[in-house]
């Protein structure tokens, strides 16, 4: 009996880890500043197979950032590459995890079933490739990219309104869907007492990132071919405007409703700090079980933390650099209309596991006493996610330098970073990342036509 003891906790510990010592570790080497490291262990832990493609799609993601962090574009955009084919084999896999994956995350957590990319990774990862091409001059391709970016925009508002209404279905007319209602009304006073207001999550519009939309919009405007481009880039920056209301947006929407040649200036793109990320909060909630009986069982559900900026803004001279867009904003706002779905994921997982904890307590006390130690120890919640995103966008437009260098100014550092352009003057962006203070920023040349 106490060997089953053993085997059940074990089980449960293993099936339930919730950050894995290798996220642990990427993350201090983020935190430390140490950008090759970080960049091998994604790598590695992407789990590249005899095509030289991943197989782990949150790891290409976080290797195919730092890739292009560390300037080597085409290395990462082969890396998210691999990450995009494993995200259309998302459904098929999600339907393979239906089976055997899905029985084990009823008995344990949601980290046995596969990562299931949201609809800003996508966003974000078709963004990153065509910046990618836009560095190296690869307009044919960069252009494919951000065609793939506007089409992911345009289908997010419909994906999340689907997503909703599934939600609402399979609340309705699951088993037990009075129980689990019941339930779900009872959880309010428990997360009002945890000091977490689901409400605050809230999207942008249409669940757009407007950083992406205004990157398509500038891209069009400054290698636009005839109307039909232009007409992409004024469609692109009315919106982005609209959601931004940022000055800079509207003088580039003024220049895309009067096509005409632009003259030389630079535009500085700041992507700045680490995302939101999640952390577990466990809580007790009143489960209502089909015997009629009121029981209160801990669960573990990811809440959304608020990610850090690694600079108040960038500065070329006295000019400072102005928000676009806020990256927690848009990640906060599509895990909220997730957060329903896993909690009620969680209350059907915690009654299950609390049924059948009671039966076997019934029939030996010791194996009660072994499913009790495994339900806690499994209890534990997705705090999965793609760290190397950014807390939020910058941008502004300054004048094109004499000398051909644009002098860039960090707050808190001790020198200021001078950035050669193109010699022959005409418009340019000058993206920026910064991870945070203790990592020098990445800065890539994007050149118009």
């Amino acid at each position: 009996m106490r060997r089953l003891l053993i085997t059940c906790i074990s089980a449960a510990v293993l099936a339930g880890c919730a950050t894995p010592e290798s996220t642990r570790n990427f993350k201090l080497e983020l935190q430390a500043g140490n950008i090759p490291a970080a960049t091998e262990r994604a790598v590695t832990e992407s789990d590249l197979n005899k095509e030289d493609q991943p197989e782990d799609l949150l790891w290409a993601l976080e290797a195919g950032t730092l890739l292009r962090y560390s300037t080597l574009s085409e290395r990462s955009t082969r890396m998210l590459d691999g990450a995009e084919a494993l995200m259309k084999d998302d459904d098929t896999r999600n339907v393979v995890a239906s089976g055997g994956q899905q029985v084990a995350a009823v008995l344990t957590n949601d980290n046995a079933l596969p990562y299931s990319p949201n609809v800003y990774d996508t966003v974000m990862l078709n963004t990153y490739k065509a910046l990618n091409f836009w560095q190296q001059g690869d307009y044919a391709n960069a252009r494919v990219e951000w065609n793939r970016v506007d089409d992911r925009q345009r289908r997010a508002a419909e994906h999340f309104e689907a997503e909703i209404a599934k939600q609402r279905d399979a609340v309705e007319t699951g088993d037990n869907a009075d129980l689990v209602n019941r339930s779900l009304a009872g959880s309010d006073a428990a997360f009002e007492k945890a000091g977490v207001d689901v409400s605050q999550w809230t999207p942008y519009a249409g669940y757009i990132n407007p950083a992406a939309l205004y990157l398509h919009g500038l891209y069009f405007l400054l290698n636009g071919e005839g109307k039909a481009d232009y007409d992409k880039a004024k469609t692109s920056l009315e919106r982005a405007f609209a959601l931004t209301h940022h000055a800079q947006v509207k003088a580039d929407l003024a220049s895309a409703r009067r096509p005409k040649k632009l003259k030389p200036a630079v535009w500085v793109l700041f992507e700045n700090g680490l995302a939101a990320s999640k952390r577990e909060l466990r809580i007790d909630l009143p489960l209502f079980l089909v015997t009629g009986a009121l029981h209160y069982t801990g669960i573990a559900l990811p809440i959304m933390e608020d990610g850090v900026p690694a600079y108040p803004h960038i500065a070329v001279g006295r000019q400072k650099s102005q928000p676009l867009a806020n990256m927690d904003t848009i990640i906060k706002g599509e895990f909220k209309t997730r957060f329903n779905a896993i909690l009620v994921r969680e209350i059907i997982r915690a009654t299950a596991k609390t049924v059948l904890q009671k039966q076997l307590n019934d029939q030996n006390p010791w194996l009660g006493l072994a499913a009790a130690v495994a339900q806690a120890a499994s209890t534990q919640a997705d705090l999965r996610g793609w760290i190397t995103l950014p807390h939020d966008f910058h941008l502004m437009q300054v004048p094109y330098p004499k000398d051909n260098v644009l002098t860039l100014t960090l707050p808190g550092t001790e020198s200021d970073i001078e950035v050669p352009l193109p010699g022959q003057k005409a418009p340019v962006v000058v993206y920026v990342r910064a991870l945070n203070a203790a990592a020098a920023p990445s800065i890539q040349i994007l050149a118009s036509k």
